[in-house]
């Protein structure tokens, strides 16, 4: 990382000292609508880095040699290979990457120091069978031999989007050899996956021999660096001596000034890069000694609001904060501070913010948003007689009792030029067993000033609606026409109290599929709290026959649209896409048959609709599903 002997002398040993073995502190200090968790158990070790496997496995380094698991977030209790390394100072096991066939290769490589007179850093290849080391070690790249001088290793390795391997290498405390080509200490370097160097590298016409590596140069300590998946942008984080610590934008050829300049050269100089972003060094929440770890938040699965997408998380050693960067204006803002020792940021399969500390004895910590939660649940169809009438299911997860506003409506629909809408709408709430618990024709009749005093009240006299204050379980509502009228109503279900100890976490509504106008549509709305929700649609049809529903719809189809219509996911048969197939089987939520349809989506709070009808116009009895997935 750093730690020179000009540093030591400006700060003591202080900083060098939390790198050797960090400290305790509190929990951190999130923002509002964030928690943290530790994840797996106390490493018992210096932990130096991270990542994550693409089966969703954690891999962790720790300086002494050791690379631990952590998998469905418990600690393994053997590590998956323990190396022979030199540890002293800021040597020993650095880095750690996946190949990017891992699937079918399984080939892990790790960044590490081997001892001897004198000692170098290595990359060396493992082949994994299950969560242990079989094949290996095969070495990849053997870097130049090591001075007396223990810091300044580097160790970030990743696979980029080309599919070659990058590795950042610190100038192993002599500020000269970030300057030539004549060795790879303090470069940023480009191989392939078997140490092979490719021939479009930037110095492979100028450089000779093994430095034709080199990628980048004129970089101090560039202990971490990361990809944005998607965009293929790499930050390079570049950790400086006595002034500032950068994070530069990762461009081939590119030389990043150390040691003619430490941060943005002044006066400017055409042939050196400057960095991005950079902050000085002190003891704050914005200033500090080492910048570690580096992740843009791009995932696969958003779990933390819409505002924190495509921006960079960073840390800082020695303050032990982690401060946000915004790419599009190259400006950084608070996120947590209170942190014990933080080395490495990553961010997870599930879209939660990973980060690792030395302090405590070696920890990984998990940082999530508060989910949001349905506040409303609402499904439209046509209703008829018998079981074509609209029947809605909702499940009150918790603890806690939930009081909520039930409304059936139909006359009111007329406004939005909804055709042939329910004249009179009864409404009926049952309980699991079945029997009823209340009901409502027109909604004045029973509970006007408390339906009055929710602000939900219906607009129309002959609407129903019902409020009840209801214990954890499974609820049934039931809408009919009166005098056995038939139309297009619409059922919803609104949560009065979020902040209780309970959730809507499951609607269904069952009613006659048609076309077009006549689609069965659920609707929902997700609040509450600031993170996204992970969200089971489903769409059934054929396997309602077992429950001896008669016509049911044979084919379903499912759309899933948020309030401005844009299509977000759709779906005809639940097995077509495998990684949503994997999803949804995870959940436990898979249809029975093979013809229905289902969406895992993680959506921001806010408005969606799930619509359903039948392949080819066809048209039958229904069900569509929403489940707030914990």
């Amino acid at each position: 990382m750093k730690f020179s002997r000009h540093f030591q002398r400006l700060i003591g040993s202080t900083a060098l000292a939390l790198f050797l073995s960090g400290f305790s502190v509190s929990a951190a200090v999130l923002p509002a609508g964030f928690t943290e968790t530790q994840f797996g158990g106390t490493l018992s070790g210096a932990p130096t880095a991270m990542a994550f496997a693409p089966d969703g496995r954690l891999f962790i380094c720790l300086q002494g040699g050791q690379l631990r698991i952590i998998k469905n977030g418990s600690l393994l209790p053997d590590p998956f290979v323990s190396l022979t390394v030199d540890s002293s100072g800021e040597r020993g096991l650095l880095g750690v990457t996946f190949d990017p066939n891992f699937a079918s290769n399984q080939f892990v490589y790790v960044y590490h120091t081997v001892p001897g007179g004198p000692a170098h850093n290595r990359i060396s290849r493992f082949t994994a069978n299950g969560d242990v080391a079989a094949g290996g070690p095969t070495v990849i790249l053997d870097l130049d031999n090591l001075s007396g001088a223990t810091n300044h290793n580097g160790g970030a390795i990743h696979f980029g989007p080309d599919g070659r391997l990058y590795v950042g290498v610190g100038e192993n405390a002599n500020a000269a050899n970030a300057q030539t080509l004549s060795n790879r200490l303090g470069k940023l370097l480009r191989i392939n996956a078997d140490g092979s160097i490719p021939a479009d590298n930037p110095f492979f016409g100028t450089a000779t021999g093994a430095n034709r590596a080199i990628w980048a140069l004129g970089l101090r300590n560039p202990y971490t660096f990361a990809f944005q998946p998607g965009t293929g942008r790499m930050f390079i984080n570049d950790v400086g001596e006595s002034t500032f610590e950068e994070i530069n934008d990762g461009i081939a050829g590119s030389n990043y000034g150390w040691s003619i300049c430490e941060g943005a050269c002044s006066p400017p100089n055409a042939n050196l890069r400057d960095p991005l972003f950079q902050y000085g060094h002190g003891t704050g929440n914005t200033t500090g000694c080492a910048i570690v770890g580096g992740a843009f938040y791009s995932p696969a699965v958003n779990q933390f609001p819409a505002s924190y997408t495509g921006k960079y998380f960073f840390a800082d050693l020695c303050s032990g904060w982690i401060r946000v960067m915004d790419p599009s204006n190259n400006t950084a803002s608070a996120f947590a501070t209170g942190l014990s020792t933080p080395v490495d940021l990553q961010i997870g399969p599930d879209g939660s913010l990973y980060y690792l500390i030395r302090g405590n004895g070696g920890q990984v910590l998990k940082v999530t948003a508060t989910a949001s939660q349905a506040l409303n649940i609402s499904s439209r169809s046509q209703v008829a007689g018998g079981e074509s009438a609209m029947i809605g299911g909702f499940i009150i997860g918790g603890s806690a009792q939930k009081r909520i506003i039930i409304r059936a409506l139909g006359p009111s629909l007329q406004q939005f030029n909804v055709p042939n809408p329910l004249a009179d709408p009864v409404l009926e709430l049952h309980g699991s067993t079945g029997s009823i618990i209340t009901s409502n024709d027109n909604w004045r009749d029973t509970q006007e000033t408390e339906i009055m005093s929710t602000g939900l009240a219906p607009q129309n006299n002959l609407e129903s609606a019902i409020v009840a204050t209801l214990p954890p379980g499974a609820y049934t509502s039931v809408v009919r026409g009166n005098n056995a009228a038939t139309g297009i109503g619409l059922v919803e279900i609104y949560d009065l109290d979020s902040g209780a100890g309970s959730k809507l976490a499951n609607i269904s509504t069952r009613s006659f599929v048609q076309t077009d106008n006549n689609r069965l549509i659920g609707g929902f709305i997700l609040g509450g709290n600031n993170g996204a929700a992970k969200v089971i649609v489903r769409a059934i049809g054929p396997s309602l026959a077992q429950s001896g529903i008669g016509n049911a719809l044979a084919d379903p189809t499912l759309e899933v649209r948020d309030s401005n219509a844009a299509l977000i996911g759709a779906n005809n048969n639940w097995q077509d896409d495998p990684a949503q197939a994997g999803q949804i089987f995870a959940s436990g939520l898979a249809p029975t048959n093979p013809l229905e349809s289902a969406l895992s989506v993680s959506l921001f709070p806010g408005a969606y609709t799930a619509i359903v009808g039948g392949t080819n116009g066809g048209t039958g009895i229904g069900l569509v599903e929403i489940y707030n997935i914990p």
